[in-house]
């Protein structure tokens, strides 16, 4: 009796053991095969993410620096170029443009500083060589003429004089009572009022200035 019980035992805990061994093998097969996997691509997944939103982070926070820097040197360019000073202006124009290359101002403003120092350049060259421009015929503008004379000579002279000091000169050879005159003109103007109006800037001329519509 003992003997039939003993093996009725032995068989059930062989049972037992395959049962669980099966079971063990089955859940390693499932935490290796599929919910470690899951895990790591849930892991993997949320890494990736947190690395998105890390780097979208730093792209805004790099933009509005640029923007602050971008605003920052416009302000100081239109500052510069309200002093006239045009070559800090360039500079600075062109660092903002190289932070947002799409924008449409710094290039716009680049365009009319580039032109302004062209514009002294030119004016540098022409002082250094006293050359002045001669009017031969009617254009219809008003000059203002600091002095006239019969003599061509004496008055290309004394334009070349005030070219060389910087001022843009041109000689405007015109007639009075039927005689030929050579007015040196220190700028001229498309309106009477125009021309009346940039005379008074010019002073130290010892018998004034005048205006002449030519």
């Amino acid at each position: 009796m003992n003997e039939y019980a003993n093996k009725g035992s032995n068989k059930t805990l062989v049972v037992i053991i395959i049962v669980v061994l099966v079971a063990v093998v089955f859940s390693g097969i499932w935490y290796f095969a599929k919910y470690k996997p899951e895990q790591e691509a849930k892991e993997k997944a949320r890494l990736e993410q947190l690395a998105k939103q890390e780097t979208e982070k730093k792209r805004r926070e790099q933009e509005a620096q640029n923007k602050a820097r971008y605003d920052q040197l416009i302000e100081n360019a239109d500052s510069e170029v309200s002093l006239e000073n045009w070559e800090s202006a360039r500079s600075l124009y062109s660092e903002a443009s190289a932070i947002f290359q799409n924008e449409q101002y710094p290039k716009d403003q680049l365009v009319m500083v580039n032109a302004k120092l062209d514009e002294i350049a030119e004016l540098e060259a022409r002082k250094a060589a006293g050359i002045v421009e001669t009017v031969t015929s009617p254009t219809g503008r008003f000059y203002i003429i600091a002095s006239s004379s019969i003599d061509e000579d004496l008055a290309m002279d004394y334009a070349r004089k005030l070219a060389k000091s910087g001022i843009n000169v041109k000689l405007v050879k015109h007639h009075a009572n039927e005689l030929p005159f050579h007015g040196v003109s220190l700028g001229d103007y498309a309106t009477w009022d125009q021309a009346v109006n940039a005379s008074s800037s010019f002073t130290g001329f010892e018998s004034g200035v005048w205006i002449l519509k030519y």
